[in-house]
């Protein structure tokens, strides 16, 4: 059974995936946003957990309260609010598109409420040049949990 983690956005889990890592990013790109889609995407990640070790997902917090409600454990991994600007020079960095760049970062305090209003109790905050790669060793492997990005 696989780990599954809540990672936001320019955190690095394209990099971490590239160490050879059993990883599978399971991006809400995917799924269509019409009703039962959250369903759908939460069974995806369930099964897809029995065959790769880390599973990545959405910080979505439609996604991640129904996950809370079904008691499905994970890690949510998400960096200081006042990250900011060093978050937008990695997705530059990416060459993220302009409008992704814009919108993702005209609602950053959304998203950083959303993470920090989150009942989840495996929280790993991202410090000023943190990338996931310093901190998944300090997820349990053996619990085998379930980490959100």
């Amino acid at each position: 059974m696989g780990i599954i983690i809540s990672g936001f956005s320019n955190i690095g889990k394209s990099t971490f995936a590239k160490r050879g890592e059993s990883v599978i990013d399971l991006d809400t790109c995917y799924f269509k946003k019409n009703d039962g889609w959250i369903d759908i995407y939460i069974e995806c990640m369930l099964a897809l957990k029995d065959k790769y070790d880390y599973v990545f997902i959405t910080t979505y917090s439609d996604v991640l309260q129904e996950l809370n409600k079904r008691k499905v454990e994970y890690y949510l991994i998400y960096p200081e609010r006042e990250l900011k600007e060093e978050y937008r020079q990695r997705a530059i960095q990416r060459n993220s598109d302009d409008s992704f760049i814009q919108s993702f970062f005209d609602k950053w305090d959304t998203h950083i409420n959303d993470c920090e209003n989150n009942t989840c109790p495996n929280k790993i905050i991202l410090k000023k040049g943190e990338y996931l790669s310093d901190v998944i060793n300090s997820i349990n492997k053996n619990s085998r949990w379930i980490i959100c990005f």
